[in-house]
């Protein structure tokens, strides 16, 4: 029991939310036939990927970085290169 417990636990940790504040983007909103639709946040000098986002985030991502916005990727630890959600703070 005692080592189910511990199994549960290390991966709840190696599956930690992490986050970080993105200084470029490539957005592809035309993807090639069969691929998904990507926005790629490049946090911390790697490019991070979200898949399939919906139009208005497309738009939210363009705007938030055309006028100075922070765009915050949020993944996870044991997936470091896909984003889970991308957040816009207008400070």
């Amino acid at each position: 029991m005692h080592q189910v417990t511990q199994a549960a636990v290390q991966s709840a940790v190696e599956q930690a939310p992490v986050a970080g504040i993105a200084n470029g983007y490539i957005d592809i909103v035309q993807p090639l036939p069969g691929q998904p639709s990507q926005i790629f946040l490049r946090i911390g000098n790697v490019f991070r990927v979200f898949n399939n986002p919906n139009p208005q985030t497309h738009d939210q991502v363009q705007e938030a970085f055309a006028f100075g916005h922070q765009v915050i990727g949020v993944w996870d630890s044991g997936t470091p290169l896909v984003l889970r959600s991308i957040q816009i703070r207008k400070i």
